[in-house]
């Protein structure tokens, strides 16, 4: 018997082509809606969350006043998720995230009510004080004073009480 089987040829592999598949182009109509029913665009959303930013600036304070260079996991629990500065008056969120008071309570008004770090919804009556550990951990950290010629270093606790002094002083100066 010949050997029918050494010269059978194999069946050619079938070629697969990739497709390409078009992307929906996505308008003004197919943004997100708020909590109002308006219809919120990301570039409205990303303008937004810097007018937030730009006016915390003047509020809160920036972790670059921190004196010791802490690691960069502790500085990121210390600072607001949402304007990125020290926390000010922190809030938790049922999911466990921190944000200050007034940072949060406009991202709920803005964005609507969900955590902006996970997306789980939750509502300003769900906003409790964290950890009166966190809290002391907190006021312990040593910041720089921002005042020109204040070569200071203060602890986050007693901040108000020292910036209320250059304060006075320059009232007396006046």
């Amino acid at each position: 018997v010949c050997n029918s089987s050494k010269n059978r040829s194999k069946r050619k592999g079938t070629i697969y082509q990739n497709f390409l598949i078009k992307k929906r182009k996505i308008s003004v109509e197919h943004g997100k809606k708020n909590k109002n029913g308006n219809i919120l665009t990301t570039w409205k959303k990303n303008r937004a969350l810097n007018q937030i930013k730009n006016k915390c600036k003047q509020i809160h304070l920036d972790s670059n006043l921190l004196v010791v260079d802490y690691p960069s996991d502790f500085t990121k629990s210390v600072t607001c998720q949402v304007c990125e500065h020290i926390l000010s008056d922190p809030v938790q969120t049922t999911c466990k995230h921190l944000f200050c008071k007034i940072c949060i309570l406009k991202y709920f008004k803005i964005m609507g009510c969900y955590c902006p770090s996970c997306k789980h919804t939750c509502f300003p009556t769900d906003l409790t004080p964290p950890v009166k550990s966190f809290l002391n951990i907190l006021n312990s950290l040593v910041l720089k004073c921002t005042v020109s010629g204040c070569d200071e270093e203060i602890l986050l606790g007693k901040y108000s009480q020292h910036i209320s002094k250059h304060t006075e002083i320059k009232g007396k100066e006046a």
